[in-house]
């Protein structure tokens, strides 16, 4: 009769928290929160969980995968970079093998006469408190890429805390759960896929204002801005006499020096025009501190330059740098079936003509009058120069002596 009650409650609860986990899918609670209301709910209900993790591929230029563990302290967020499918640690998991053998469940007793310890993770487990180990997969699709790691989806772990293990009731209520909980975190996921894949291929603000809408041809907005254009020298001669996959990762380097010292001081790529880099740094608050973070780019750009460490025989990389300050528009241009986020405006255009200078005068780092004016220093000015396809002469300006770091 107590096992006929045990029962009925479990299926009870079982369909409150399935109705509850229902609702969230719909809802825009972060997946750490939505996974500690969970295990805090089947903890309250007297399910025996010490500890519950998920885990799922991530879409991202730098992550693998993501997991959330569960513990009565909360919740810990990781991420795991490509290179962790490499190490001992996921080859030898519970996740690894479920991946492999395409299982939809795992189980392990972690003490008594049935205890098999067969994953290094195991006897952490067991020592932490844990009897029982239970891993189950959702899938979200059928589709299967070669690789076995590929599968879209999440893979759940629970841990048990009494010495008995879970019930088989228990076991049925988390496969049930653990469904529901797939259903809740796709949308979430499919989401943060979106995010990263507009991110990494439009940019941070780009990516942002698209998801948020802003898709059709000629939505835009306005700004003043500190703008960037920098430009490989010699690529062709350094193309022609690489393998493909060599001159890619020259030009990885290359960006990683500038476009990626426009990321770190606060600044947008809007794009990569074949070995050039254009980007922009928005003015909200002064000109002076818009133009004062593009110069400090400009600076560091030239440092990872002068630090970068060649491969033997390579050939040596030089890049020069124009800064300007002007008014642009940024926003969809082409065709409805293929837009791009992008700078158009007289200012762009200058600012790729000044970098032009950068060869014929013999400096790494021009900046235009206005530029110059909007950042105090010890500016030498080149003079004024008619620029291909502007009808009026630019005065440009090179770092002076005190301002040898960007030299």
């Amino acid at each position: 009769m107590a096992s006929s009650r045990r029962h009925s409650s479990l299926g009870a609860l079982a369909d409150d928290i399935a109705t509850w986990l229902a609702g969230e899918a719909l809802g825009s609670s972060e997946p750490a929160a939505l996974f500690d209301a969970l295990c805090r709910r089947l903890r309250a209900a007297g399910v025996p969980i010490l500890r519950g993790n998920v885990s799922f591929n991530v879409l991202h230029p730098l992550y693998v995968a993501g997991s959330l563990t569960w513990t009565a302290e909360g919740v810990g967020v990781q991420l795991f970079s490509w290179e962790t499918r490499a190490s001992d640690g996921y080859l030898n998991s519970p996740v690894r093998h479920v991946n492999l053998h395409h299982l939809p469940l795992l189980r392990r007793r972690l003490s008594g006469r049935n205890a098999l310890l067969d994953f290094p993770i195991l006897p952490e487990l067991r020592d932490k408190g844990g009897h029982d180990y239970l891993l189950l997969a959702v899938q979200f699709d059928e589709h299967h890429r070669e690789d076995v790691d590929g599968r879209r989806g999440i893979i759940c772990s629970w841990v048990c805390d009494r010495p008995a293990g879970f019930s088989d009731g228990e076991i049925r209520l988390l496969q049930r759960i653990t469904s529901r909980l797939a259903v809740a975190l796709k949308g979430r996921l499919d989401r943060a896929i979106a995010h990263n894949v507009a991110s990494a291929y439009l940019g941070r603000h780009a990516g942002q204002a698209v998801l948020r809408g802003a898709i059709h041809r000629g939505d835009g907005e306005k700004l003043r801005a500190a703008l960037w254009y920098s430009d490989l020298r010699h690529s062709s001669t350094l193309a022609d006499h690489d393998t493909a996959e060599g001159f890619l990762r020259v030009l990885n380097r290359y960006f990683e020096m500038t476009a990626g010292a426009i990321h770190d001081h606060g600044g947008e790529v809007v794009s990569f025009i074949g070995d050039a880099v254009l980007g922009f740094f928005r003015v909200e608050t002064t000109e002076a501190e818009a133009c004062g973070r593009a110069l400090a780019a400009a600076g560091e750009a030239r440092r990872r330059l002068a630090a970068h460490v060649y491969e033997e025989g390579a050939r040596p990389l030089e890049f020069g740098t124009g800064l300007h300050l002007g008014e642009v528009i940024y926003g969809n241009v082409g065709v409805p079936e293929r837009l791009q986020f992008t700078l158009v405006g007289a200012a762009v255009n200058e600012v790729a003509r000044i970098e032009d200078l950068t060869k014929p005068l013999g400096e790494p780092v021009l900046v235009s009058g206005r530029f110059a004016r909007a950042v105090a220093g010890g500016w030498r000015t080149l003079g004024e120069h008619t620029l291909r396809g502007i009808q009026r002469p630019i005065e440009v300006f090179a770092p002076g002596d005190g301002m040898a770091a960007v030299a």
